[in-house]
């Protein structure tokens, strides 16, 4: 199941979601609302994603 990045709702039926691809993903929204919010900063929701991944990187 999918997670609206901007309100963390959970999207039961990825069909009739909104969504948007940015950097080779696809994000599904609960509203065109919160694709638009998505969309003008989509930095702010997609670092907590990568939170964690680069951890154990440290040089």
């Amino acid at each position: 199941m999918e997670k609206d990045p901007v309100c963390g709702m959970e999207i039961k039926d990825t069909i009739k979601a909104e969504a948007t691809v940015y950097k080779s993903k696809t994000y599904y929204f609960c509203s065109a609302l919160c694709m638009v919010q998505f969309q003008q900063n989509p930095e702010k929701y997609v670092k907590h994603d990568d939170e964690g991944k680069h951890e154990h990187h440290h040089h």
